[in-house]
């Protein structure tokens, strides 16, 4: 490029493109460059809190970082990329002002994540909702008390049912997470009407495996089966959902049945935003990307000058599994780790220094299934129930970027340990302009 300062443009502002500008601005004091990170949100999002956000033990803003605020030395532009040309060495993108703009780069950091997966089940599009982003976490939480309120009111002993039934598709950490925070919800909700005295709500966790949460090994993903079924709620594997039109789910055992909250927690994919890219990929479609996390052919092993490929949206070999080939999980641990080294590659690639390889063996796992629930595995140390959750928000809230949100999300757990669980239903929050329509129209 024409300016003698090198410019590095980061694709993505989630656990990896954050933590990879973060790292660059420490070097950016002792080497002279330039870093503009694009993104289609103005806040990074800590996936990882999601399910304590659908619990109400955190407010959905405490678990967002304003982009620009947070990242002072960074050229931040909000827009969507619509085309990667590493022939060129150029990433176009569409503004959220709604310009076309072609950014050219001399360091490209594609860090664009994953998006939920989906199959074509007839009727998902219609009555099903995600689990990857901070307003899907406060909708499905809205939902399911919206639900809870109708169902005090009506009369309607089949209507009722259905509003008092929530279906979960997927049973990895994050549906297993998510449902087991839910049903606390629900079950302090249902205690504050007296017209459902006695009713209890339905809950069902679908997984075509035969395990769930397998991501904590398999004598804890063995407990936290038993652990689920004995808080109430029906664990259906080996099962799948072929139909749920019309809110009507039909599962693959021959069950059928109505709901009023069907979310979809079934896995990840690669960001679909590389279909308009040059970049190589893998079997899976994801970023094909050697241990020193540069994107690379993944037949030739020809790497692609400057572009660096990392997070979820990559396929990063694991040099420190046994069994080879063998692949780092999408997950935020990964992310976070993956971006320190991509930054640093960046800067000794500027500076022409040798690069480093990603090598990380897996601290342990830590999951929650809602207050004093989870399980945990530390270095092979196995933790349940309290002990486990206590790790898992001690491991998560030093984790969360920024102290203003540590704070934040401390206070607000010792504020709903003193004052107990908020169960106010704000679903008109997804459409606030509902109330004002109704009015013009009177």
């Amino acid at each position: 490029m024409a300016d003698s300062i090198p410019h590095v443009l980061v694709l993505g502002g989630g656990s990896a493109g954050y933590t990879t500008v973060k790292q660059l601005q420490k070097h950016a004091a002792t080497v002279p460059m330039r870093i503009t990170l694009v993104d289609q949100n103005t806040y990074y999002t800590y996936l990882p809190f999601l399910p304590e956000v659908a619990g109400g033990h955190i407010a959905p803003k405490d678990v967002t970082v304003e982009l620009r605020r947070a990242l002072r030395k960074t050229r931040v532009i909000q827009g969507k990329v619509t085309g990667i040309s590493s022939k060129d060495k150029t990433v176009s993108i569409a503004t959220a002002g709604g310009d076309d703009r072609t950014l050219g780069y001399d360091q490209l950091v594609v860090a664009l994540g994953s998006v939920t997966r989906t199959f074509p089940t007839p009727g998902l599009d219609e009555v099903g909702v995600g689990f990857k982003s901070v307003e899907e976490a406060a909708y499905v939480r809205a939902k399911l008390l919206d639900n809870i309120a109708k169902a005090a009111a009506t009369r309607d002993e089949d209507e009722r049912r259905r509003l008092l039934t929530s279906i979960f598709i997927g049973g990895g950490y994050t549906g297993v997470e998510a449902i087991g925070e839910l049903f606390d919800v629900s079950q302090a909700a249902i205690a504050t009407y007296p017209s459902l005295a006695g009713e209890q709500p339905r809950w069902v966790l679908i997984d075509a495996l035969d395990r769930v949460a397998p991501e904590v090994g398999p004598e804890l993903s063995k407990w936290t089966l038993e652990s689920l079924r004995a808080r109430g709620i029906d664990v259906r594997l080996k099962t799948t959902m072929p139909s749920c039109e019309g809110g009507v789910v039909k599962l693959s055992d021959g069950d059928e049945f109505a709901t009023g909250l069907l979310v979809w927690t079934a896995g990840v994919k690669p960001n679909p935003l590389l279909d308009a890219s040059d970049l190589p990929r893998g079997p899976k479609g994801h970023l094909a990307a050697n241990a020193k996390l540069q994107v690379e052919a993944e037949d030739t092993h020809e790497v692609v000058p400057g572009v660096w490929g990392l997070g979820d949206v990559a396929q990063v070999p694991d040099l420190t599994a046994e069994k080879q080939p063998a692949y780092y999980p999408p997950n935020a641990q990964n992310a976070v780790r993956q971006a320190v080294v991509a930054a640093d590659n960046v800067v000794a690639t500027i500076t022409g220094k040798p690069l480093e390889e990603y090598r990380h063996p897996s601290i342990g796992t830590v999951a929650s299934y809602g207050v004093a629930k989870g399980a945990a595995n530390i270095k092979g140390v196995k933790m349940t129930n309290l002990l486990a959750w206590l790790a898992h928000r001690a491991y998560h809230v030093y984790a969360m970027p920024t102290l203003n949100r540590k704070v934040r999300i401390i206070i607000g757990w010792v504020t709903g340990a003193v004052s107990g669980r908020d169960a106010t239903s704000l679903i008109k929050e997804t459409d606030p302009r509902q109330n004002f329509v109704e009015a013009a129209k009177s």
